[in-house]
């Protein structure tokens, strides 16, 4: 007798559970619209973003790739504002790395919520509203973003697209956004995501993403406000 192959439905059960984390989410935003609730402006070290979005590699090896490149962390929230992110490590390196958030078009302003969000994410150092980099800190939205056609390598956006904004409509528009900025061959790095099923978003959705090659791959076990059961999906810039 053949051995069951207790993996078999383990894709099955990863998207399921995907799927409740994503529920979950759209309940919460759906509270923080109802009694228009601001947003919790979040900022992450370099360590989650070597985690999240380059296979844990060390942060010289990142540097390293990234050297001559331009790479937008798109709904970045404070995180520039941080002495251990990537915007800081990238600046010091003579990396072109930019923040962009509609929140980075203000002087900063720090509440408690946002503090204590810092601390939940592993960020110990405190928030700088005077730290370096102003030039790389665009305040812009997603869809609309003030960079050339084909001028950028890499898009990265944690903890927004499918979160915060889950509305097909505006996520495609979105999308075509990543794809006129993006050259052919760079990539969009987009988590926590649910996995993406075509014929399940409506036809604009699917057709934005016409543009690439479309791969997902499960994010590492992690804590929930870090790496819930989810996905990476990785958008890769058709020529």
């Amino acid at each position: 007798m053949d051995k069951p192959r207790s993996t078999d439905r383990l894709p099955d059960l990863r998207a399921a559970a995907a799927d409740a984390t994503f529920r979950l989410f759209r309940l919460q935003t759906d509270l923080y619209n109802r009694f228009s609730l601001p947003v919790i402006s979040t900022a992450r070290p370099f360590s989650f973003y070597r985690k999240a979005f380059f296979d844990n590699r060390s942060e010289r090896a990142v540097l390293d790739e990234l050297q001559g490149k331009v790479i937008l962390d798109i709904g970045c929230g404070f995180t520039p504002y941080m002495p251990d992110s990537m915007f800081q490590a990238c600046r010091r390196a003579g990396i072109d790395f930019y923040g962009v958030d509609p929140k980075l078009g203000q002087k900063p302003r720090f509440n408690l919520i946002d503090t204590v969000a810092r601390w939940s994410t592993n960020l110990r150092a405190p928030m700088d509203p005077n730290a370096p980099g102003d030039a790389w800190r665009i305040g812009a939205m997603a869809d609309n973003l003030p960079f050339a056609d084909g001028a950028v390598d890499l898009i990265l956006s944690s903890w927004l697209l499918e979160v915060w904004l889950s509305d097909p409509d505006i996520l495609a528009s979105i999308y075509r956004e990543f794809a006129r900025v993006l050259k052919p061959g760079g990539q969009a790095r987009l988590m926590p995501q649910p996995k993406l099923t075509p014929g399940t978003r409506g036809r604009a959705f699917d057709d934005a993403l016409q543009a690439f090659d479309v791969h997902q791959k499960p994010l590492p076990v992690g804590s929930p406000n870090l790496f819930p059961p989810a996905y990476l999906t990785i958008l890769t810039r058709r020529s």
